[in-house]
Formats: structure tokens, C-alpha cells, sequence
């Protein structure tokens, strides 16, 4: 279970506030503020042209990202990534420690990273909040 501090529930509700979308869960990184929501709400979340974001990255007076949450690991990943395509992806536990292993194209992988590994980050993140499982990326 995922325990929110009150910086989150504030980021929270000033999220739900200006989108009118409830997030399922966020994290606050140092270079983003990331929010999780339902996939049915993600166009009320961003808004006619942008505008709901505009307003949150405003707020916020920093990066905003907004992901589609999902309950499915393997749709989670897919739905993060996007649109790289990921060509596969493998679960291997050991010790009480999950690790998966995204594997995408070599031409994608500059774009998975993202600049300064930034992307990557904000992934690693996620998947560690929401699976507790470690993320490592594999090119082909």
C-alpha cells in the first residue's frame, strides 16, 4: 500500500481542483511533478488544447506529466512508454526483489531514456511505486 504524505495530498487535490479529474496515485520527483490517472479521464485531465496542464504546470511551476494508470503491469508499462513500442518484456524475482526488464528497439532507446535520463527516471519511479519492482531497459 502506497502511503501519501501531505505534500502529495495537497499536489492531490490542487491536481483534482484545476483538472477536475481525482488522480489515482502521483509522485513528486525533482524534476516533475507526475500524476496517475484513470484511462477514461485522461482527456478531461489535459484539457481542450492543453489548457487543464497548462493551468497544473502553472501551479506547480514545474514539469507536469500525466500517465494513464492501470491495475495490469504489462498495460501500465506499454501505457508509459508510449509510443515507443516495447517488443517485450520479462518479470524476474529473486530474493524478495522484482526486476523487470523492458526491452525496446535500438533506435528507441535515446527516446525511452529520455535527455539526461530524465524519462527513464520518472519510469523507475512509477513502477517502483505502483509494483515495487525495479525497471531495467534492454535494446535489441
Amino acid at each position: 500500500m502506497v502511503e501519501l504524505n501531505n505534500d502529495d495530498l495537497k499536489a492531490m487535490a490542487t491536481f483534482e481542483q484545476l483538472t477536475g479529474v481525482i488522480p489515482s496515485d502521483m509522485v513528486i520527483l525533482e524534476s516533475a511533478v507526475v500524476f496517475l490517472v484513470p484511462r477514461e479521464d485522461m482527456g478531461k485531465a489535459i484539457g481542450s488544447k492543453g489548457a487543464h496542464i497548462t493551468r497544473v504546470r502553472q501551479a506547480f511551476s514545474r514539469q507536469v506529466l500525466v500517465f494513464e494508470d492501470n491495475p495490469d503491469m504489462e498495460q501500465f508499462l506499454r501505457a508509459l512508454f508510449a509510443p515507443i513500442p516495447i517488443t517485450n518484456i520479462n518479470m524476474h524475482e529473486k530474493s524478495n526483489t522484482k526486476t523487470v526488464y523492458v526491452t525496446v528497439d535500438e533506435k528507441d532507446r535515446g527516446a525511452a531514456i529520455g535527455k539526461g535520463g530524465e524519462r527513464i527516471k520518472v519510469h523507475r519511479a512509477l513502477l517502483q511505486r505502483r509494483f515495487s519492482s525495479d525497471l531495467k531497459l534492454v535494446t535489441k
